[in-house]
Order: structure tokens, then C-alpha cells, then sequence
């Protein structure tokens, strides 16, 4: 049987009550995840059946990736997921209840590298500070990109910002992150060789400047 012929994947904000409680959306308790810009949806689905005890919801802003992502779940025997078609920041600001979510992936967010298109970047410290109140505490965000100049930024802005401590170091970076799966930018980059690159930043109230240790 195919689950996805009886689970509607689309989560239409029209038909809920804001903010959304993720417990009454998918009918458990289980932990949820969250992917901002989930693009053709590959890693969603990916991770749904890695982590088949997890609720998992993607937002994507492009229609077309939406639909088409839409489309490979309702023909997915996946029942965890649930994919909106949204901005990011109107999301975080107005959807969903306060620490909702247990983790939240960025993969590889446009980099704008043009000067004059860089105040179009989605993640800095007002983003930071509003996904923060989504997130549960100990909740981890994990962020990957291969733009070099970009993942700095991030590095800096995230050491601004209180409610979050970079779990590599202060001023670091790694270039591999375990038990997730690749995207399908990370397969095509890595062949091209290119150079990829992770933060892990956990959610917290943090008093020191020391690495924090996850419960």
C-alpha cells in the first residue's frame, strides 16, 4: 500500500488555526523537524526514512520546487512529512507556536554573492533570533553551504547572537556532518570538488563563551 495515496503531504495555512501546534498537525507527539528551503525535496524524504519516529515539515518559497516535490511524495510510501509553500521569515514569525522543533536544516541558502544583492542572505541575526523562539532548547540547527565567504558571515553573525553556540568552535567550521544523508546539490558539488562546509549551532541561553556540551 501506498501511504502517500492516503496522507496529504500539503499543509495548506489556510485550513489551520495560527500559530500551528505540531502535535494536533500530525496527531503524535514525535519529535519534529524542520528544512527551510527544501528545494525538489530530495533530503526531506531522505531523512523521513532514516528517522521514520520523526515528524519532519519543509518550507520552500519557489512554487514550482514546491510542486514538484508535492508531486514525489503523494507516490512516496512516507507519512512524516508535511511541505508549505511559503517565505521563510513569515513562517518562522507567524506559523508555527514557540519550540516547536527539536532540530532545523539549511542546505546550501542562495548566497547572493553579488555585494549589492547581499542584503537578500536569509540568515542573519534578526533570522536567527526569530527562528530561535521555534526551537525547542537543545534544539540543533545545522547549516551547510559551498560558499566560503557566506558560511563566514554566518559564523559571525551566530557569535552575535546569544541564543545559539557553535557546537565545531567559536570561529570554525566542519566539512562533514554524520547519520544525514546528501542533498542533491551536496552529490553534485562534491563530484564537481567543491568545498562544503557545515555548521552545527544548538539553541540555548548562554552564559559563557565556552562550547556548550548537548544533554
Amino acid at each position: 500500500m501506498v501511504l502517500g495515496k492516503c496522507f496529504n503531504p500539503e499543509l495548506d495555512i489556510s485550513e489551520q488555526y495560527l500559530p500551528i501546534v505540531t502535535s494536533e498537525l500530525f496527531g503524535d507527539n514525535k519529535e519534529v523537524a524542520l528544512e527551510i528551503g527544501f528545494g525538489d525535496g530530495d533530503f526531506l524524504i531522505d531523512m523521513s526514512k532514516t528517522k521514520p519516529n520523526w515528524n519532519f515539515i519543509g518550507i520552500e518559497i519557489k512554487r514550482k520546487r514546491y510542486l514538484k516535490a508535492l508531486r514525489r511524495l503523494k507516490t512516496c510510501d512516507v507519512d512524516n512529512i508535511k511541505l508549505l509553500n511559503i517565505d521563510a521569515s513569515l513562517a518562522i514569525n507567524e506559523v508555527f507556536e514557540p519550540e516547536s522543533f527539536s532540530t532545523v536544516y539549511i542546505n546550501f541558502p542562495d548566497p547572493w554573492p553579488k555585494d549589492r544583492h547581499k542584503k537578500h542572505r536569509i540568515i542573519n541575526n534578526q533570522f536567527l533570533t526569530r527562528l530561535s523562539k521555534i526551537m525547542k532548547d537543545r534544539a540543533l540547527l545545522e547549516i551547510a553551504s559551498d560558499h566560503k565567504e557566506y558560511i563566514d558571515q554566518i559564523l559571525c553573525v551566530s557569535k552575535e547572537n546569544p541564543n545559539f553556540k557553535n557546537l565545531v568552535a567559536p570561529d570554525h567550521y566542519s566539512h562533514s556532518v554524520s547519520a544525514r544523508p546528501y542533498t542533491k546539490y551536496e552529490c553534485e558539488y562534491i563530484k564537481e570538488g567543491r568545498v562544503i562546509y557545515y555548521l552545527s549551532l544548538l539553541k540555548g541561553k548562554f552564559s559563557s563563551k565556552r562550547n556548550p556540551i548537548p544533554r
